[in-house]
């Protein structure tokens, strides 16, 4: 690498010395190691390119490649510099308006159409779902693919983006409902639910189960539980949640039951109205896991003493370690 300073020995002469300058390639200036002036400032490198653009028409100022773009950024279309200057240009005014027609026909195409509503809407999901740029082009290359094997066909646009951004969030394990996206675009939630099979079928998508402990909060949250019921149900239900006895149920309603469980262990007086309607479940599945949950671990407070005593046990301050005892005689 070239050093930022180089001292060179220059010819300028003054009144009193001769300037021996620095070279400053970070600041762009040249300074005299004897007296520090300023000689000369705003220096260009010389091994850049300065050859600057003298219009706008001159510079490049294409999208970068990205796939959450409908035509992902590699699309091309004719300049304006080019109708602009008569010389360039030595067709007549009827073939210049057959190009621009014709222009309009490849850009606007049915397929590119679609792919530009699609995105419009996942737009929308990002920012009121909070959602990055990365699931945003996954979601639309899930749609992508259902449009290039043709099963948006007699389907809607809307709930098919339901249905790609609900796998997407079931991928990355957010916690996101079908009804939650389904209430933001005003669409259906039974269609986007079809539509989330039939993708779920095609492209044989496979994840694993997702953690009802990411759930507990946000239910707490609108149905105003206290945190220290929540901390209560959270202890719970890290100790049962590897229980095979759960798996394939919804986690909203085991997060939605540990929940009401330690409520009314704490005397919170709270609906299982409240809690199902806060979880988006019926109150028959928040009742048949309560069922559950006493059927196989049987009284709530045996729950919670087994999450008490692990909590101990992996707890630095109850591990009294005992210094032997020194014989003084």
């Amino acid at each position: 690498m070239r050093r930022s300073l180089q001292e060179v020995i220059s010819p300028q002469r003054d009144n009193e010395h001769i300037h021996s300058v620095i070279y400053d390639y970070e600041k762009g200036e040249e300074i005299c190691s004897h007296c520090g002036i300023v000689i000369k400032d705003k220096l260009n490198d010389t091994e850049l390119d300065n050859e600057y653009p003298k219009s706008k028409n001159d510079v490049n100022t294409v999208l970068p490649h990205s796939l959450s773009l409908y035509n992902q950024g590699i699309s091309t279309t004719i300049a304006n510099s080019y109708k602009s200057k008569s010389n360039e240009w030595s067709t007549s005014q009827q073939t210049r308006n057959k190009i621009e027609f014709l222009n309009k026909i490849v850009s606007y195409s049915n397929e590119k159409r679609n792919l530009k509503i699609a995105l419009d809407m996942l737009n929308r999901l990002k920012d009121k779902i909070n959602l990055t740029s990365a699931c945003i082009e996954e979601a639309f290359s899930y749609y992508r693919k259902a449009l290039e094997t043709g099963l948006i066909k007699g389907r809607s646009i809307k709930e098919m983006i339901i249905a790609c951004v609900y796998i997407t969030c079931k991928k990355i394990h957010l916690p996101r409902t079908l009804s939650e996206i389904s209430k933001i675009v005003n669409g259906n939630e039974v269609f986007a639910a079809r539509c989330y099979r039939i993708l779920t079928r095609e492209f044989k998508i496979v994840y694993s189960q997702v953690d009802p402990v990411l759930y507990l909060h946000k239910i707490a949250k609108e149905s105003n539980i206290s945190e220290k019921t929540t901390r209560k149900a959270l202890d719970i239900l890290i100790s049962i949640r590897k229980n095979q006895a759960f798996i394939g149920k919804d986690p909203l309603s085991i997060a939605a039951a540990i929940l009401y469980s330690s409520c009314r262990k704490n005397k919170e007086k709270i609906s299982q109205s409240k809690i199902a309607n806060s979880a988006n479940i019926n109150i028959i599945t928040l009742r048949k896991r309560l069922s559950e949950i006493k059927s196989i671990f049987g009284d709530i407070d045996l729950l919670i003493n087994n999450s008490e005593s692990t909590k101990n046990k992996l707890d630095p301050k109850s591990m009294q370690i005992k210094a032997p005892i020194m014989n003084t005689r």
